[in-house]
């Protein structure tokens, strides 16, 4: 059963190098909530973390990015 996916924004705050995740937890709880058995609750888990992860490593690439930015002063 094919379902479709829903893109919830992910909010960052730069200022402290943050990535709120209430986005991603609301949307899997969703998301798990329309599973029919363990493993696709499973299978939905690995793509939530995989999603998460790569949101995290382009956060953490580009606060380094902006890091290396000289500032105007």
């Amino acid at each position: 059963m094919e379902r479709e996916a829903t893109i919830m924004p992910v909010q960052t705050n730069p200022e402290i190098g943050a990535v709120d995740l209430t986005a991603f937890g609301e949307a899997a709880k969703a998301l798990f909530s329309t599973a029919d058995t363990p493993e696709e609750v499973a299978a939905m888990r690995d793509e939530v973390l995989r999603r998460i992860a790569e949101c995290a490593a382009a956060t953490r690439q580009s606060i380094a990015e902006s890091e290396r930015t000289p500032h105007d002063e």
